[in-house]
């Protein structure tokens, strides 16, 4: 059994469905966080043991959502995290189970990031995501850099998937515009980070926040 699985979703519900509907392997705690604010229950699928949907008034980024996760299950030993674009194929999410305590585990199928885990060692060892990198990109090439540098194993696993490239973003115009503008921002704090030769965890920061926004002031 999966003790969890992590998955932020901010729109594009019927992709989440289809994710949700692949899971062929049990899963105790499946972790719904909900950056659009707009889901309210989920179909049945009797492999999810206990289901949590937390709606978010806005959108708190990728990072943050990775976080939040590690956060409100903290007595796991291995936290597991699925995009809501993807899909698994038979007896994938069971290979992903095998995942262990001191290591990063992402699939060997690109986008390598769009499911993986984290054992509790590497948290104690690198620390959460960087949530300065809003609302999305750059956070997990941030983490790998990081977990490389304090010599963590990063294991690829044959994990067989489907994925919807970039589809959060193809949704929306809107999106798209103004992803335009927090890539941009991300990549230059990323390489400045790299410059610096800086491994530390970073922080939210307000201007950051406002600066990268896709949502519009409430």
């Amino acid at each position: 059994m999966l003790p969890n699985l992590i998955v932020p979703v901010l729109n594009r519900y019927d992709l989440l469905d289809r994710m949700l509907a692949s899971i062929d392997y049990p899963v105790y705690e499946l972790l719904i966080v909900d950056n659009g604010g707009e889901l309210d229950r989920i179909r049945d699928n009797e492999n999810l043991i206990n289901v949590n949907i937390l709606n978010m008034p806005s959108n708190l980024g990728v990072a943050a959502s990775w976080n939040l996760g590690i956060k409100l299950l903290p007595h796991h030993d291995r936290w597991f995290f699925a995009s809501n674009d993807m899909f698994y194929m038979p007896g994938a999410l069971e290979r992903l189970s095998e995942a262990r305590r001191q290591d990063v585990t992402l699939s060997d199928m690109f986008p390598f990031w769009h499911t993986f885990a984290l054992g509790e060692e590497v948290v104690r060892r690198v620390g959460l995501f960087d949530e300065a990198l809003y609302p999305a990109y750059f956070e997990d090439n941030d983490y790998e850099r990081r977990a490389k540098h304090l010599g963590v194993d990063i294991r690829s696993v044959s994990i067989p998937t489907g994925h919807e490239n970039s589809s959060t973003i193809g949704a929306d115009r809107g999106l798209r515009e103004k992803n335009a503008v927090s890539f941009q921002n991300n990549a230059i704090y990323y390489n400045d980070k790299m410059a610096k030769q800086d491994y530390g965890q970073g922080t939210w920061s307000l201007v950051r926040r406002r600066k990268n926004a896709w949502d519009t002031p409430r």
